[in-house]
């Protein structure tokens, strides 16, 4: 079966764009109180396994990637906040029609590969965003220093930075001693019901709340389902723990060719403060 690493980025582009990340139902706000000088260290991990099939013919891509960012509060004027995402480390691995690429950004990249070479440049760059104090982004002042394309075809799940999106590190749920545990609220995409998700308040101690998720996603002929848990730091508000799992599946149509597509992905998360 002879598929062009086009149609295996077209695909991995597709389901990857299907990940969301969690949003907040509650119409109680809290405020972040950030700091000039504050910085959180976030390390993800992804791993993915995607199968697209034609008839007899198969196709399988794997991939794994290891990433670790900083978020700085270079500045705070009138409580909105000028917050620096870099990349400080990537591991990844990427196993399709029979290639491997492996890159670790400690390491000297291959000059001769352009994904080795593209994702190196990531290393100490920096996407800027301005954000209020409930953690809404306002703008975008730098984009992150690569391409989505790339992003989806080396499964590094990209951050949605966008404006009135939330930042990702940190979650608007107001705790509250009126949430306990069972509490339950669901929400819904505004347009045409793409998505809805239902949260679920699993434990409540006094210095974190774990909160379960389910989300499903009808967009085309696809739909994902995803369930994932997150410990929310009362106090900050910072996600400190996330772990998640979807399943995507359906049909594209690649180049005039309809392919059926299954992908599954696991994901885990910590974050924290690394300055006072």
């Amino acid at each position: 079966m002879k598929l062009s690493f086009t149609i295996i980025k077209s695909l991995l582009i597709l389901s990857l764009l299907l990940i969301i990340s969690t949003s907040d139902a509650q119409t109680v706000h809290r405020d972040f109180r950030f700091k000039k000088g504050d910085e959180f260290e976030r390390q993800l991990a992804v791993k993915s396994n995607c199968v697209m099939q034609r008839g007899s013919q198969k196709l399988n891509i794997s991939t794994y990637s290891a990433v670790t960012k900083t978020y700085k509060i270079n500045d705070v004027v009138n409580g909105n906040a000028t917050i620096h995402i870099t990349f400080n480390k990537v591991i990844d691995s990427i196993n399709a029609l029979g290639r491997n690429v492996n890159f670790n950004s400690d390491k000297t990249p291959d000059p001769n590969s352009d994904i080795q070479m593209s994702l190196y440049q990531l290393i100490g760059k920096s996407a800027i965003v301005s954000a209020d104090s409930k953690g809404t982004i306002l703008a975008v002042k730098k984009r992150e220093p690569v391409s989505d394309t790339l992003m989806a075809f080396t499964g590094i799940q990209s951050e949605n930075l966008s404006p009135n999106n939330q930042l990702e590190f940190l979650l608007d749920f107001p705790a509250s001693p009126f949430l306990k545990k069972g509490y339950t609220w669901t929400d819904v995409s505004p347009v045409n019901n793409v998505y809805n998700t239902t949260y679920t308040i699993y434990a409540v101690t006094g210095r974190t709340t774990t909160i379960t998720y389910k989300t499903s996603i009808l967009k085309d002929a696809m739909n994902t389902r995803i369930n994932g848990v997150m410990l929310i730091d009362n106090d900050s508000g910072v996600v400190l723990k996330r772990s998640m799992q979807s399943v995507t599946t359906g049909y594209e149509e690649i180049k005039g060719v309809i392919y059926t597509v299954i992908r599954r992905s696991a994901s885990s998360e910590v974050c924290y403060k690394k300055t006072n």
